[in-house]
């Protein structure tokens, strides 16, 4: 089977898993990624640049929205801090990591949110908030846990095949 065919049925198996298996989230990804939409278009129409910007990412979509923060994987949709433009690696870090996350969400499924997601989301503030007070963290560190690691390098792994011509 050539590559181009299976990065098709890749990209059709994803979609299909995300709107079954995964709809919880996948619906709640496409609610934010709308609303944020209309609030960028509504932000232009009155004169705004909100700078919000929506990309395709491998083969679902991430938005950039806000400052410097992390992300957050919602389904075949994402939400990411705004600095492509500021910081691309660390965008292409994100975006990677993130979508990593979608592909464990489609072995999960709503199991995902209990078992990735809340974890996930647990992590991030913990350091977060231990580094406002000071405390440092190895480079390695938010990758030292299963979900976090695994969901980097599946990211890396796909989005690098996906997006290889």
């Amino acid at each position: 089977m050539k590559d181009r065919t299976k990065k098709i049925l890749f990209s059709i198996m994803f979609w299909v898993i995300s709107l079954t298996w995964g709809i919880i989230m996948t619906s709640i990804g496409l609610v934010v990624t709308l609303g944020l939409n209309l609030i960028k278009f509504a932000g232009v129409q009155a004169g705004y640049d909100l700078n919000i910007k929506t990309h395709r990412n491998g083969c679902s979509f991430i938005t950039e929205v806000g400052g410097n923060w992390g992300g957050v994987e919602l389904g075949a949709f994402a939400i990411c801090g705004n600095y492509s433009e500021k910081s691309p690696s660390w965008f292409d870090h994100t975006r990677k990591h993130e979508f990593g996350h979608a592909v464990q969400h489609l072995v999960l499924g709503p199991f995902f949110i209990f078992i990735v997601a809340i974890p996930s989301a647990c992590r991030y503030w913990y350091q977060r908030i231990m580094q406002n007070k000071g405390k440092t963290f190895p480079a390695d560190w938010y990758d030292s846990i299963w979900f976090e690691g695994t969901a980097t390098s599946l990211g890396t792994k796909y989005i690098d095949w996906l997006e290889i011509k």
